[in-house]
């Protein structure tokens, strides 16, 4: 009898040996897929970071683009443009000048007023790190965003960050654009811009502002550019 529980002992003591070296086996290779689906993450993430720092391929001395302002309140239409240029390069910075206009109302009338600013932007990052108005600095720069977007995508600018939630086509620059829509809604007012996919930069603009009794929208589009847009 002992020699048969001795036998017995033997058998339970190495199926017991075997059941362990499997279950090691298996948390071995359950760790390592959860390793290595880890680090696919990591790599994901830090790929996407790294392609939303992107030197846009467009970027040049005396890149331009301009735009028709069309701005219309009551019964008045009144057209002016709006251009940014970059006047300089140097390292990881642009040097970008504005000229633009908009709406003064502080005399209880609409005013069409012209302003202009010079930025210096981060090329990687699209942050404006000094201005002529300090009230920029730290900001987006809003005349392209990074082209590795899609749909539910943020997208951080001078006005603030907005998700993809569209895209659609605009016809601009003798060309059939398609185009990422961001959409911007405050009490007063609302905004709309298409930006174009390949290249990332600003093709048209639809403002809506509510002033008083007034209601006042502008339409930019852009009429001209040395930037060769990539079909």
């Amino acid at each position: 009898m002992n020699l048969r529980r001795f036998g017995l002992n033997e058998t339970l003591s190495s199926e017991s040996f075997t059941c362990t070296v499997m279950d090691r086996r298996r948390l071995l290779l359950v760790a390592v897929l959860l390793i290595f689906i880890v680090s696919l993450t990591i790599v994901a993430y830090y790929y996407v970071q790294l392609q939303s720092m992107v030197k846009p391929s467009w970027l040049m001395l005396g890149a331009y683009v301009a735009y028709e302002q069309v701005i219309v309140w009551d019964d008045n239409t009144q057209t002016e443009y709006m251009t940014w240029n970059l006047t300089g390069l140097s390292g990881d910075y642009a040097f970008l000048h504005l000229i633009s206009h908009g709406i003064d109302m502080s005399g209880g009338n609409v005013v069409v007023v012209t302003g202009e600013a010079d930025w210096k932007i981060n090329v990687f990052t699209r942050e404006i790190v000094d201005s002529s108005d300090v009230n920029y600095v730290g900001k987006k720069c809003p005349f392209w965003i990074q082209t590795n977007v899609r749909i539910g995508s943020a997208v951080d600018i001078l006005y603030g960050v907005a998700t993809i939630g569209k895209s659609e086509s605009v016809d601009v620059l003798g060309q059939h654009r398609d185009c990422w829509v961001l959409e911007y809604s405050w009490p007063t007012s609302s905004m709309t811009r298409w930006h174009d996919k390949s290249s990332g930069i600003c093709l048209k603009i639809n403002v809506t502002m509510h002033e008083e009794s007034t209601t006042i929208t502008t339409t930019e589009t852009a009429v001209l550019t040395d930037i060769g847009l990539q079909t």
